[in-house]
């Protein structure tokens, strides 16, 4: 990347190397002429982003001085339920100090945040949530999260949080993403010794790309002017468990149906909500959507 673009960019995004980061990164660099783009990411960092570890204060400041963002994506994140579960004060550094201070640079420097939140947030019990539906995260993953987002309140007024279901597109490997990471079982299976899947939990698996689109109309609104704070939920619309959508790639890679079983149990690990379908109608009512069909997607993907 070319010094100059360095120097001063307009939009810092983080976690740029993610799954959901390379995407917001395309999207905004896709219109060049709008916005200049800083990507930064740490364990991925590569040619083109700046490597940043978000936990080094020091560093961050150092970062965000020199950089002078006006808008700040911030979709860094230990995202991993078992993870954090495992291991639950270094989420909360990355997941919540890191963003508190974020927010607060934020909020000292004029620059408007987003942050990416989850679905996780909410126990799966009374779906579909609205943005200002009751939260009861089941696991230290979506408590984090959900402490992210008071994080990002208690420091600035104007920032917007954007809580996202589970995510699939253009994947580095296989096991970015919990729908595709069940594609090495899926060709491993037969109807003699098939892979069985969880029916219990319900999801609605929504595209990075898509993800990203919503993500730049919102800066495109905030930076003509419009206020846009506050709580937002973006999803896709289409239920699966991991059953259905195991059914749904083995019809793609050519795998028997009758390779693939049901599971109706709870999966083990860190507990889930059921069904934390998100509403999505505080930003449709802006004009603010973005839906990729899931087949065809999924076919491209796994091509």
């Amino acid at each position: 990347m070319r010094a100059e673009t360095l120097s001063a960019p307009s939009i810092l995004v983080t976690g740029a190397s993610g799954l959901l980061g390379r995407a917001i990164l395309a999207a905004f660099r896709s219109d060049a002429a709008a916005w200049r783009v800083c990507g930064a990411g740490f364990s991925r960092a590569r040619e083109g982003l700046v490597r940043l570890d978000l936990c080094d204060p020091v560093a961050v400041e150092a970062c965000l001085e020199s950089l002078r963002p006006r808008v700040v994506i911030h979709s860094a994140a230990e995202r991993r339920p078992d993870v954090s579960e495992r291991d639950p004060e270094a989420t909360r550094r990355l997941n919540v100090e890191a963003t508190a201070r974020l927010a607060r640079w934020c909020a000292a420097h004029g620059a408007w945040l987003l942050y990416l939140s989850t679905d996780y947030v909410f126990d799966g019990a009374r779906p579909p949530y609205g943005v200002d539906a009751p939260t009861g995260p089941l696991n230290a993953y979506g408590r984090s999260k959900l402490a992210g987002e008071h994080a990002v309140r208690s420091e600035t007024a104007d920032a917007a949080v954007l809580r996202v279901p589970i995510l699939y597109g253009p994947c580095e490997s296989l096991a970015e993403s919990s729908v595709t990471g069940i594609v090495p079982a899926l060709l491993r299976a037969t109807p003699a010794a098939p892979v069985r899947l969880d029916h219990w939990a319900v999801r609605y698996p929504t595209h990075t790309a898509d993800i990203a689109s919503v993500i730049c109309q919102m800066t495109r609104r905030r930076l003509a002017g419009h206020p846009l704070a506050g709580v937002f939920h973006a999803s896709g619309n289409e239920p699966h468990t991991k059953y259905t959508l195991g059914l749904l790639m083995a019809r793609i890679l050519g795998v028997a149906a009758a390779a693939v079983r049901p599971d109706d149990a709870p999966a083990p690990g860190a507990p889930r909500p059921q069904d934390a379908h998100l509403d999505t109608s505080r930003l449709d009512a802006l004009g603010i959507t973005a839906r990729t069909p899931l087949e065809p997607a999924l076919r491209e993907i796994l091509a």
